[in-house]
Protein backbone atom coordinates (compact mmCIF):
# COMPACT_ATOMS: atom_id res chain seq x y z
CA UNK A 1 0.00 0.00 0.00
CA UNK A 2 1.12 3.24 -0.55
CA UNK A 3 1.08 6.45 1.63
CA UNK A 4 2.59 9.73 0.93
CA UNK A 5 2.79 12.45 3.89
CA UNK A 6 0.60 15.76 4.13
CA UNK A 7 4.15 17.60 3.95
CA UNK A 8 2.57 19.67 6.77
CA UNK A 9 -1.07 20.11 5.53
CA UNK A 10 -3.56 20.82 8.30
CA UNK A 11 -7.23 19.93 8.39
CA UNK A 12 -8.33 23.53 7.60
CA UNK A 13 -7.13 23.85 4.54
CA UNK A 14 -10.36 23.01 2.86
CA UNK A 15 -12.28 26.07 5.06
CA UNK A 16 -9.62 28.05 3.99
CA UNK A 17 -9.94 27.06 0.78
CA UNK A 18 -13.58 27.43 0.30
CA UNK A 19 -13.25 30.94 2.06
CA UNK A 20 -10.93 31.85 -0.92
CA UNK A 21 -13.06 30.90 -2.90
CA UNK A 22 -15.99 32.81 -1.90
CA UNK A 23 -13.87 35.91 -1.28
CA UNK A 24 -13.06 35.36 -5.35
CA UNK A 25 -16.48 34.93 -6.16
CA UNK A 26 -17.45 38.19 -4.49
CA UNK A 27 -14.65 40.34 -6.23
CA UNK A 28 -15.69 39.13 -9.20
CA UNK A 29 -19.30 40.22 -9.29
CA UNK A 30 -18.28 43.74 -8.08
CA UNK A 31 -15.58 43.73 -10.60
CA UNK A 32 -18.81 42.87 -12.65
CA UNK A 33 -21.09 45.36 -10.88
CA UNK A 34 -18.76 47.89 -11.83
CA UNK A 35 -18.90 47.17 -15.21
CA UNK A 36 -22.36 47.54 -15.24
CA UNK A 37 -22.32 50.78 -13.66
CA UNK A 38 -19.90 52.35 -16.29
CA UNK A 39 -22.64 50.33 -19.30
CA UNK A 40 -25.31 52.03 -17.94
CA UNK A 41 -23.72 55.61 -18.22
CA UNK A 42 -22.85 54.79 -21.47
CA UNK A 43 -26.56 53.44 -22.94
CA UNK A 44 -29.43 54.41 -23.31
CA UNK A 45 -30.21 50.49 -23.49
CA UNK A 46 -28.77 49.93 -20.44
CA UNK A 47 -30.58 47.31 -19.10
CA UNK A 48 -30.36 44.99 -22.20
CA UNK A 49 -26.50 45.69 -21.97
CA UNK A 50 -26.23 44.26 -18.63
CA UNK A 51 -28.79 41.70 -19.14
CA UNK A 52 -25.96 40.35 -21.97
CA UNK A 53 -22.95 40.49 -19.43
CA UNK A 54 -25.68 38.65 -16.62
CA UNK A 55 -26.23 35.99 -19.27
CA UNK A 56 -22.41 36.31 -20.09
CA UNK A 57 -22.19 35.35 -16.28
CA UNK A 58 -24.34 32.68 -16.24
CA UNK A 59 -22.57 30.83 -19.33
CA UNK A 60 -19.37 31.14 -17.56
CA UNK A 61 -21.11 29.03 -14.66
CA UNK A 62 -22.85 26.74 -17.07
CA UNK A 63 -19.09 26.16 -18.39
CA UNK A 64 -18.08 25.95 -15.24
CA UNK A 65 -20.57 22.69 -14.29
CA UNK A 66 -19.90 21.26 -17.71
CA UNK A 67 -16.01 21.05 -16.89
CA UNK A 68 -16.73 19.48 -13.35
CA UNK A 69 -19.42 16.64 -14.97
CA UNK A 70 -22.30 17.93 -12.99
CA UNK A 71 -24.29 19.64 -15.34
CA UNK A 72 -27.02 17.11 -15.15
CA UNK A 73 -27.68 17.35 -11.30
CA UNK A 74 -30.85 18.56 -10.71
CA UNK A 75 -29.68 20.91 -8.38
CA UNK A 76 -27.34 22.50 -10.86
CA UNK A 77 -29.97 22.61 -13.75
CA UNK A 78 -32.64 23.68 -11.67
CA UNK A 79 -30.16 26.74 -10.04
CA UNK A 80 -29.29 27.77 -13.66
CA UNK A 81 -32.15 27.84 -15.10
CA UNK A 82 -33.39 29.86 -11.81
CA UNK A 83 -30.87 32.17 -12.70
CA UNK A 84 -31.88 32.62 -16.56
CA UNK A 85 -35.73 33.58 -15.31
CA UNK A 86 -34.54 35.89 -12.83
CA UNK A 87 -32.35 37.61 -15.31
CA UNK A 88 -35.51 37.67 -18.12
CA UNK A 89 -37.70 38.87 -15.75
CA UNK A 90 -35.79 41.70 -14.12
CA UNK A 91 -37.64 45.08 -14.90
CA UNK A 92 -34.60 47.88 -13.83
CA UNK A 93 -31.17 47.89 -13.41
CA UNK A 94 -30.89 47.85 -9.50
CA UNK A 95 -33.44 44.51 -9.91
CA UNK A 96 -31.02 43.06 -12.15
CA UNK A 97 -27.84 43.98 -9.94
CA UNK A 98 -29.86 42.39 -6.88
CA UNK A 99 -30.43 39.03 -9.41
CA UNK A 100 -26.85 38.75 -10.34
CA UNK A 101 -25.38 38.99 -6.62
CA UNK A 102 -28.00 36.33 -5.58
CA UNK A 103 -28.35 34.02 -7.97
CA UNK A 104 -24.70 34.43 -9.30
CA UNK A 105 -23.27 32.93 -6.04
CA UNK A 106 -25.78 30.49 -5.24
CA UNK A 107 -25.06 28.92 -8.97
CA UNK A 108 -22.00 29.03 -8.22
CA UNK A 109 -21.70 27.64 -4.63
CA UNK A 110 -24.57 24.88 -5.50
CA UNK A 111 -22.03 23.34 -8.68
CA UNK A 112 -19.14 23.30 -6.05
CA UNK A 113 -21.29 21.38 -3.86
CA UNK A 114 -22.28 18.87 -6.52
CA UNK A 115 -18.71 18.39 -7.56
CA UNK A 116 -17.71 17.80 -4.15
CA UNK A 117 -20.81 15.28 -3.64
CA UNK A 118 -19.69 13.49 -6.81
CA UNK A 119 -15.66 13.31 -5.92
CA UNK A 120 -17.32 11.47 -2.97
CA UNK A 121 -19.49 9.10 -4.78
CA UNK A 122 -16.75 7.90 -7.09
CA UNK A 123 -14.44 7.58 -4.17
CA UNK A 124 -17.00 5.37 -2.55
CA UNK A 125 -16.98 3.12 -5.52
CA UNK A 126 -13.87 2.73 -5.55
CA UNK A 127 -13.80 1.33 -1.83
CA UNK A 128 -16.63 -0.90 -2.43
CA UNK A 129 -14.62 -2.51 -5.04
CA UNK A 130 -11.95 -3.56 -2.61
CA UNK A 131 -11.77 -7.09 -1.61
CA UNK A 132 -10.47 -6.27 1.78
CA UNK A 133 -13.86 -4.18 2.04
CA UNK A 134 -15.61 -6.92 1.36
CA UNK A 135 -14.21 -8.87 4.15
CA UNK A 136 -15.09 -6.46 6.80
CA UNK A 137 -18.08 -7.34 9.39
CA UNK A 138 -17.69 -4.93 12.47
CA UNK A 139 -17.73 -0.93 11.72
CA UNK A 140 -14.61 0.58 10.79
CA UNK A 141 -14.14 4.46 10.12
CA UNK A 142 -11.59 5.39 7.71
CA UNK A 143 -10.29 9.10 6.14
CA UNK A 144 -8.81 9.95 3.01
CA UNK A 145 -6.54 13.01 2.60
CA UNK A 146 -5.35 14.07 -0.79
CA UNK A 147 -3.28 17.12 -1.91
CA UNK A 148 -1.86 17.56 -5.20
CA UNK A 149 1.67 17.86 -3.80
CA UNK A 150 1.39 15.29 -1.34
CA UNK A 151 -0.58 12.67 -2.62
CA UNK A 152 -2.82 10.30 -0.71
CA UNK A 153 -3.21 9.49 2.56
CA UNK A 154 -5.56 6.85 4.05
CA UNK A 155 -5.68 6.30 8.15
CA UNK A 156 -5.69 4.22 9.36
CA UNK A 157 -3.19 1.84 7.27
CA UNK A 158 -3.77 -1.13 6.22
CA UNK A 159 -7.73 -0.85 5.53
CA UNK A 160 -7.51 -0.83 1.86
CA UNK A 161 -5.69 -2.80 -1.00
CA UNK A 162 -2.90 -0.66 -2.91
CA UNK A 163 -4.92 -1.38 -6.07
CA UNK A 164 -7.75 0.70 -4.62
CA UNK A 165 -5.35 3.32 -2.99
CA UNK A 166 -3.87 3.68 -6.90
CA UNK A 167 -7.14 4.00 -8.23
CA UNK A 168 -8.08 6.31 -6.21
CA UNK A 169 -5.67 8.91 -6.29
CA UNK A 170 -5.71 8.29 -9.82
CA UNK A 171 -8.65 9.64 -10.29
CA UNK A 172 -8.03 12.86 -7.52
CA UNK A 173 -5.04 14.00 -9.53
CA UNK A 174 -7.49 13.94 -12.29
CA UNK A 175 -9.86 16.54 -10.88
CA UNK A 176 -9.80 19.83 -12.91
CA UNK A 177 -9.51 21.88 -9.48
CA UNK A 178 -6.83 20.81 -7.63
CA UNK A 179 -7.06 21.05 -3.76
CA UNK A 180 -6.74 19.31 -0.88
CA UNK A 181 -9.76 17.21 -0.22
CA UNK A 182 -10.99 14.89 2.83
CA UNK A 183 -13.22 12.01 2.83
CA UNK A 184 -14.14 9.86 5.77
CA UNK A 185 -16.04 6.83 5.21
CA UNK A 186 -17.85 3.68 7.45
CA UNK A 187 -17.04 0.25 6.19
CA UNK A 188 -19.52 -2.47 7.88
CA UNK A 189 -20.82 -5.55 6.24
CA UNK A 190 -18.60 -5.72 3.43
CA UNK A 191 -19.48 -2.23 2.10
CA UNK A 192 -18.67 1.10 2.53
CA UNK A 193 -20.78 4.01 3.33
CA UNK A 194 -19.84 8.46 3.10
CA UNK A 195 -20.03 9.92 6.45
CA UNK A 196 -21.86 13.22 6.71
CA UNK A 197 -19.17 15.63 4.54
CA UNK A 198 -17.88 19.02 6.43
CA UNK A 199 -19.37 21.85 4.15
CA UNK A 200 -17.94 24.63 5.44
CA UNK A 201 -21.05 26.74 3.93
CA UNK A 202 -23.28 24.51 5.16
CA UNK A 203 -21.51 24.97 9.21
CA UNK A 204 -21.53 28.82 8.52
CA UNK A 205 -25.29 28.70 7.39
CA UNK A 206 -26.09 26.66 10.45
CA UNK A 207 -23.90 29.05 12.74
CA UNK A 208 -25.76 31.93 11.49
CA UNK A 209 -29.42 30.46 11.74
CA UNK A 210 -28.74 29.48 14.88
CA UNK A 211 -27.47 33.19 15.92
CA UNK A 212 -30.05 34.79 14.14
CA UNK A 213 -32.37 32.73 16.49
CA UNK A 214 -30.55 33.38 19.58
CA UNK A 215 -31.30 37.27 19.20
CA UNK A 216 -34.90 36.80 18.36
CA UNK A 217 -35.20 34.89 21.54
CA UNK A 218 -32.76 37.44 23.72
CA UNK A 219 -34.90 40.30 22.34
CA UNK A 220 -38.14 38.44 23.35
CA UNK A 221 -36.57 37.71 26.98
CA UNK A 222 -35.51 41.26 26.93
CA UNK A 223 -39.30 42.67 25.74
CA UNK A 224 -40.88 40.49 28.51
CA UNK A 225 -38.59 42.08 31.07
CA UNK A 226 -38.91 45.31 29.79
CA UNK A 227 -35.23 45.85 28.95
CA UNK A 228 -36.04 46.59 25.45
CA UNK A 229 -39.19 47.85 23.93
CA UNK A 230 -42.10 46.58 23.31
CA UNK A 231 -45.20 47.01 20.73
CA UNK A 232 -48.47 45.64 20.63
CA UNK A 233 -52.27 46.37 21.40
CA UNK A 234 -53.04 47.51 24.93
CA UNK A 235 -54.50 50.48 26.79
CA UNK A 236 -53.62 53.61 27.86
CA UNK A 237 -54.95 54.74 32.00
CA UNK A 238 -54.79 57.97 32.78
CA UNK A 239 -55.45 58.78 36.79
CA UNK A 240 -56.89 62.46 37.40
CA UNK A 241 -57.22 64.30 40.73
CA UNK A 242 -60.67 64.37 42.25
CA UNK A 243 -62.08 67.95 41.15
CA UNK A 244 -60.47 70.73 43.12
CA UNK A 245 -59.21 68.12 45.43
CA UNK A 246 -56.29 68.94 47.78
CA UNK A 247 -56.70 67.18 50.97
CA UNK A 248 -54.74 63.57 50.61
CA UNK A 249 -57.56 61.81 50.41
CA UNK A 250 -58.30 63.35 46.74
CA UNK A 251 -54.68 63.66 45.46
CA UNK A 252 -53.30 60.64 43.40
CA UNK A 253 -50.45 58.41 45.55
CA UNK A 254 -48.21 56.03 44.58
CA UNK A 255 -50.02 53.33 46.23
CA UNK A 256 -53.21 54.45 43.75
CA UNK A 257 -50.65 53.94 41.25
CA UNK A 258 -49.68 50.26 42.25
CA UNK A 259 -52.84 49.28 42.56
CA UNK A 260 -53.56 49.77 39.12
CA UNK A 261 -50.04 48.28 38.09
CA UNK A 262 -50.87 45.06 39.82
CA UNK A 263 -54.38 44.79 38.31
CA UNK A 264 -53.01 45.63 34.57
CA UNK A 265 -50.06 42.59 35.41
CA UNK A 266 -52.94 40.46 37.10
CA UNK A 267 -54.57 40.43 33.88
CA UNK A 268 -52.18 39.78 31.74
CA UNK A 269 -50.43 42.41 30.65
CA UNK A 270 -47.01 41.44 28.82
CA UNK A 271 -45.66 45.43 30.24
CA UNK A 272 -46.40 48.22 31.71
CA UNK A 273 -45.08 51.81 31.91
CA UNK A 274 -45.57 54.53 34.19
CA UNK A 275 -45.31 58.27 33.29
CA UNK A 276 -42.58 56.98 30.46
CA UNK A 277 -40.57 54.61 32.90
CA UNK A 278 -40.94 51.00 31.83
CA UNK A 279 -41.10 49.00 34.42
CA UNK A 280 -39.20 45.59 35.65
CA UNK A 281 -39.64 43.76 38.79
CA UNK A 282 -37.70 46.01 40.73
CA UNK A 283 -39.03 48.87 39.69
CA UNK A 284 -40.31 51.37 42.80
CA UNK A 285 -43.22 53.46 42.36
CA UNK A 286 -42.91 55.71 45.62
CA UNK A 287 -43.82 59.76 46.40
CA UNK A 288 -41.62 62.07 47.52
CA UNK A 289 -42.94 65.08 48.94
CA UNK A 290 -45.63 66.00 46.26
CA UNK A 291 -44.35 64.41 43.13
CA UNK A 292 -43.88 60.82 42.09
CA UNK A 293 -41.07 59.08 41.49
CA UNK A 294 -40.78 55.62 39.04
CA UNK A 295 -37.42 54.29 38.64
CA UNK A 296 -36.50 57.29 40.66
CA UNK A 297 -37.29 59.68 38.35
CA UNK A 298 -39.84 62.17 38.32
CA UNK A 299 -43.27 61.65 36.47
CA UNK A 300 -46.00 64.43 35.36
CA UNK A 301 -48.94 63.80 37.62
CA UNK A 302 -52.78 65.07 36.94
CA UNK A 303 -53.09 63.01 34.74
CA UNK A 304 -50.49 59.93 35.54
CA UNK A 305 -50.14 58.31 32.30
CA UNK A 306 -50.25 53.96 32.83
CA UNK A 307 -49.89 52.07 29.26
CA UNK A 308 -50.10 48.13 29.15
CA UNK A 309 -49.37 45.75 26.12
CA UNK A 310 -51.96 43.12 26.13
CA UNK A 311 -55.67 41.99 25.59
CA UNK A 312 -57.08 45.16 25.98
CA UNK A 313 -60.74 44.39 26.35
CA UNK A 314 -58.94 42.24 29.26
CA UNK A 315 -57.00 44.83 30.76
CA UNK A 316 -59.63 46.97 30.38
CA UNK A 317 -61.95 44.61 32.29
CA UNK A 318 -59.72 43.80 34.87
CA UNK A 319 -59.75 47.84 36.04
CA UNK A 320 -63.31 47.95 36.16
CA UNK A 321 -63.42 47.51 40.00
CA UNK A 322 -60.55 49.27 40.58
CA UNK A 323 -62.10 52.25 38.61
CA UNK A 324 -65.80 52.16 40.17
CA UNK A 325 -63.85 52.13 44.02
CA UNK A 326 -61.12 55.68 42.79
CA UNK A 327 -64.65 57.26 40.86
CA UNK A 328 -67.12 56.18 43.77
CA UNK A 329 -65.21 56.79 47.01
CA UNK A 330 -62.64 58.96 46.41
CA UNK A 331 -63.74 61.62 43.07
CA UNK A 332 -60.98 60.40 41.10
CA UNK A 333 -61.28 60.51 37.72
CA UNK A 334 -60.01 57.01 35.58
CA UNK A 335 -60.25 56.97 31.83
CA UNK A 336 -59.32 54.13 29.91
CA UNK A 337 -59.00 53.80 26.52
CA UNK A 338 -58.07 50.80 24.26
CA UNK A 339 -55.50 51.20 21.41
CA UNK A 340 -54.96 48.97 18.80
CA UNK A 341 -50.76 49.19 18.76
CA UNK A 342 -48.92 50.86 21.63
CA UNK A 343 -45.07 51.11 22.10
CA UNK A 344 -43.39 51.01 25.41
CA UNK A 345 -40.04 52.32 26.02
CA UNK A 346 -37.61 49.80 27.41
CA UNK A 347 -36.31 50.08 30.99
CA UNK A 348 -33.34 52.73 31.37
CA UNK A 349 -31.37 53.66 34.43
CA UNK A 350 -30.06 57.50 32.88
Amino acid sequence: MRFVSRDGQTDNKLLLLMIVLLALNTVLFILLFNVLNAQFSQNRDSLLVKQDLAKNLMNYNRKLAQELDVQNRTSVREALASFNYEIDMAQDSDELARVIFNYGRQVQETILREWDNKMRERVLVLINQDENVRKIVEPVQITLRYTAQGGLMVEPEGILADETCAAIEDYLTDIPVPQEQVFSFELEKGEGRILLAYSPLDYIQTLTEELNSLRISLHEVMANAGFSELSGPGIRVELYDAHEGYTSSEIIHDADVRDVVNELFASGAKGVAVGGQRLITTSPIRCVGPVIKVNEKEIAANPVVIEAVGDPDVLASGLDIIKFQMEFHRGFRVEVEKLEKLSLPGYSRN
